[in-house]
């Protein structure tokens, strides 16, 4: 799709190395270089916003229209600098709440009465104008006629998705505030992929948790098949213990981070965490059994992403309440880098997933 100002936002080739992610309460930056399976780690650099533990009971996204674009692009600059990053070519990431997914079934034609057919039929479903969105599509699939109900005809599986054109604007005016060049705009989804589950990874659900929300995705080797937003995230954890606890939400949010879903699950901090994540799990299972209803695959295996994935305890509940193989993201897998810095990646590794995906667009 073109358009006057960098977007494509179903992961298409850019030029940039620079991965830069506007989070709810941080800003992440990842700069990469070399070419695909030769791929260095430069440098990386992470700060969150000021105050931003006051905002788990507000939870306000860095890229709302109430936040100045100055103030988001002042942390850019201030990160880039403490992390001496060189590039000015970056690719930024869409919050997937900022964006609408759909998965269309549109029976077999040529390019150009798709191209007349997937506009007509996101208008049904985009719940606001065309005219007031950005709107890209993808065929990610097809169904043979045999594998259908109705055995009608063949069909292409069509993703779609559409960013409001207010949210694509204030990233470019980010980036020009900034300093920086926007190769391209991408919804998270797309990035997270790239970095976690690249093609011949099987069939994956990807959970990346957010301070104010995770987005559940279904991929297929390599390939983004479904998403949605659950409004479940970090913040919520850390009220949960503030309320069964009776701590502040700054002891809270120590307590989760240090202990987690650590001794009985059915006392304290632990039986608040496990309730909380019961509602995640039941999302989970929604999608990966709507999946297979559909298209006939079962979810190998589960994916975290996010800072609140590495709380003590969750990728253990998880496995032991889905029966399912549950592992946390590391995206920096077979990248060069100081081996110095091996221990310390795969700490960090689940909160850059998204920024590294993103350099790794640029290096396609």
């Amino acid at each position: 799709m073109k358009v006057p100002n960098p977007l494509g936002l179903i992961g298409k080739k850019g030029h940039g190395y620079v991965g830069v992610d506007i989070g709810t309460s941080s800003v992440k930056v990842v700069e990469l270089s070399g070419k695909p399976g030769n791929v260095r780690l430069e440098t990386y650099g992470h700060i969150l916003t000021p105050r931003y533990l006051e905002q788990v009971d507000h939870p306000l996204q860095l890229v709302s229209p109430r936040v100045l674009d100055t103030d988001v692009a002042g942390l850019i600059r201030e990160i880039c600098g403490e992390a001496k990053v060189k590039g000015k070519r970056a690719s930024m990431s869409i919050p997937v709440f900022s964006s609408f997914f759909a998965l269309l079934e549109i029976p077999k034609m040529g390019d150009r009465e798709l191209a007349q057919a997937v506009p007509f039929q996101a208008r049904q479903i985009v719940p606001v104008p065309i005219s007031e969105v950005f709107l890209d599509w993808e065929i990610v699939g097809e169904q043979k006629r045999a594998d259908l109900r109705d055995h009608t005809q063949d069909r292409f599986l069509v993703l779609i998705v559409a960013v409001p054109r207010e949210v694509v604007d204030k990233f470019v005016r980010i980036s020009k505030a900034a300093g920086i060049v926007l190769d391209e705009l991408e919804v998270e989804t797309f990035s997270l992929a790239r970095a976690l589950a690249p093609k011949g990874s099987g069939t994956v659900l990807l959970a990346d948790v957010g301070a104010r929300a995770t987005s559940v995705s279904i991929i297929e080797d390599g390939t983004v098949r479904s998403s949605q937003v659950v409004d479940m995230g970090g913040g919520e954890l850390t009220r949960a213990i503030a309320s069964s606890v009776g701590v502040s939400i700054e002891r809270s949010e120590r307590i989760k981070i240090e202990q987690g879903i650590t001794g009985s699950r059915d006392e304290g901090p632990s039986r608040a965490l496990t309730t909380v994540l019961g509602g995640l799990l039941g999302e989970f299972e929604k999608a990966t059994s709507n999946y297979f209803r559909k298209y006939g695959k079962k979810t190998e295996r589960i994916v975290l992403a996010g800072a609140t994935a590495q709380m003590p305890g969750m990728v253990e509940f998880i496995a032991e309440r889905t029966g399912k193989s549950c592992e946390l993201a590391y995206p920096f897998r077979d990248f060069s880098f100081p081996e110095i810095l091996g221990p310390t990646l795969h700490e960090i590794g689940p909160s850059f997933s998204v920024a590294t995906g993103l350099a790794l667009r640029g290096l396609e």
